[in-house]
């Protein structure tokens, strides 16, 4: 039955778009500091986003001048993996066209914040010259796929393969970024080329993202995926992975029937079917999911909606076939960090660095970004951005494991040592100054609130023990809040809702506790809980784990 209301304008914009290209190529030329509104949306699927410094929108306005336009830049970094060339070029890049930061995300991506119009092209032809780009980071395709680092797993080989593996079978036949980005040039026969038949003409009702799990912890958080991928054995067939569908995270405060979900065990699936079954779920959701409204148009809504069942018999419609059963696996563990020395089966070593709130940026108290373009300068290593917004340093030599922690700490790079345990796990979105979702600050106050949570800990003498904090600057959920043992979500411009009981296996929801409270008051809210979980824990019980156990969250 067709959907008697209206398609999105976002809709209509893409199916007039001939295959993503719009009018970007015309208003790059122009001199304005921006672009029009349908380049805006379709910019999205080549991985840029139009903002603008709300720090200072508001006088600019009322001097009547314009505002101060710029652009962030998401480059796709499948698996989070980068040799030490490309670490290089991004740094680069960063200092020449962007602000000088470079930004982590939770989807082992890097983000190029402050990027004027004028440096977009230079910006694409030195990350196609690195064989990288920037296409389908953003957009309503199948966005960069994330894996957990599986470094020494005896699984690790094929696993490691995954992430590159899929971002190339889902990636669009739509040549638009080349074309538009990096020759300049549009083509003749552009608007005659085919995409591929499960985005067809306008792509997807909004976002698909995918994620591979480790067999044994959930640093990724597999569960808040489109389609998780989780490394299992069959009882009878062996080797192969179980996936799960309809995670997502977002929510909406303007429209109440959004929510954010846990994906569902689907099937099992040997290696060979892998994409042939996620194409079928990616055909469904091309076919069921919401154009009407954005809010509302996940895949989640789709498996929430008619139920697993029947989603099911709609991909195997799709697939031709019946999905094999999924098969009972053990609950993953706590999320690895990552972080610390580690040695490798092959006698080399990887060194994980924190970096907080996910934002490589040098200052007059330390220099990590510096530290980190020596080592890729002096040293034969590779890069691995993890989902917990930190950085691997990879292939390293032992002889050379003195010398890279002394170039470290000369930098003043803080050891994950000498981090208190809420610190080292904490995470934050971008927000303000440049989101234009954002309704109060994240990353610029998650120091803060990291001192004051741990002051909270020592209060009620639960000085150095663990807790899993994840702050945004609106309900989309990018730090994953709503899986966090204390989620602090953006409510207002000066206020927020404080979500609990998630934890790090990342397998359950955390529940609304407050609505609407002041940044600096929510330590002495969570205070109550604290000194509870302090004086009733079972041996070294987690916060998340004893408020389900108590029914408190």
């Amino acid at each position: 039955m067709t959907d008697p209301r209206p398609l999105t304008e976002v809709e209509a914009i893409k199916a007039e778009s001939r295959y993503l290209r719009g009018p970007i190529h015309d208003d790059l030329q122009s001199d304005a500091p921006n672009v029009s509104a349908a380049s805006e949306q379709l910019m999205k699927f080549h991985g840029i986003y139009s903002q603008d410094n709300r720090d200072v929108r508001r006088e600019r306005t009322l001097a009547k001048e314009p505002l101060d336009y710029s652009f962030m830049i998401r480059v796709v970094i499948p698996g989070g993996r980068l040799t030490s060339e490309q670490w290089l070029a991004l740094d680069g890049v960063s200092d020449a066209i962007a602000d000088g930061s470079l930004r982590l995300t939770t989807r082992q991506a890097i983000q190029f914040h402050g990027v004027r119009k004028g440096g977009l092209r230079p910006l694409a032809a030195e990350l196609h010259q690195r064989l990288m780009t920037s296409f389908g980071a953003c957009g309503d395709v199948v966005r960069n796929v994330v894996s957990c680092p599986l470094h020494d797993h005896a699984e690790s080989e094929a696993l490691r393969a995954l992430p590159e593996r899929l971002a190339l079978a889902f990636r669009p036949n739509t040549k638009a970024w080349w074309e538009v980005f990096v020759e300049g040039e549009l083509a003749a026969t552009g608007e005659n080329q085919t995409e591929r038949s499960f985005y067809g003409e306008t792509y997807l009702p909004r976002k698909f993202k995918i994620g591979v799990a480790s067999a044994n912890e959930n640093c990724i958080d597999v569960y808040a995926q489109d389609v998780g991928i989780i490394p299992a054995v069959h009882p009878e067939l062996g080797q192969g992975y179980q996936l799960v569908v309809g995670g997502g995270l977002g929510r909406s405060y303007a429209n109440p029937d959004t929510f954010a979900r846990l994906a569902e065990p689907l099937t099992f699936v040997l290696d060979d079917e892998l994409e042939t079954v996620i194409e079928a779920v990616v055909a469904t959701y091309r076919d069921l999911g919401d154009r009407t409204d954005r809010k509302r148009a996940r895949m989640k809504y789709v498996v929430a909606d008619l139920g697993l069942a029947v989603f099911r018999d709609h991909v195997e419609q799709r697939l031709g076939r019946e999905l094999r059963a999924p098969i009972t696996i053990e609950r993953l563990g706590e999320a690895d960090d990552h972080l610390g020395w580690s040695e490798q089966h092959d006698g080399t070593w990887i060194l994980g660095v924190a970096v907080r709130a996910g934002r490589l940026r040098d200052n007059n108290v330390s220099s990590p970004k510096a530290a980190l373009r020596s080592i890729a300068e002096r040293y034969p290593v590779s890069f691995t951005l993890t989902a917990l917004q930190d950085v691997l340093i990879t292939g390293i030599q032992a002889e050379d494991r003195a010398a890279i922690d002394e170039l470290l700490s000369a930098h003043g790079v803080v050891g994950v040592d000498s981090l208190s345990p809420l610190d080292r796990s904490a995470l934050a979105c971008p927000a303000l100054p440049t989101c234009s979702q954002a309704l109060t600050e994240s990353e610029r106050r998650l120091p803060e609130m990291v001192n004051l949570l741990d002051a909270e800990l020592t209060t009620v003498g639960l000085s150095g023990a663990p807790l899993q904090l994840r702050m945004t600057g609106c309900p989309n959920g990018c730090a994953r809040p709503a899986v966090a043992e204390v989620g602090i979500v953006g409510r207002t411009k000066s206020t927020y809702d404080i979500y609990l009981g998630g934890g790090p296996n990342g397998d359950r929801l955390a529940r609304l506790h407050e609505e609407k409270v002041k940044f600096e008051d929510i330590p002495s809210v969570l205070n109550p809980l604290l000194a509870q979980w302090g004086e009733e824990r079972d041996g070294d019980e987690r916060f998340g784990e004893f408020l389900a156990r108590k029914g408190l969250a």
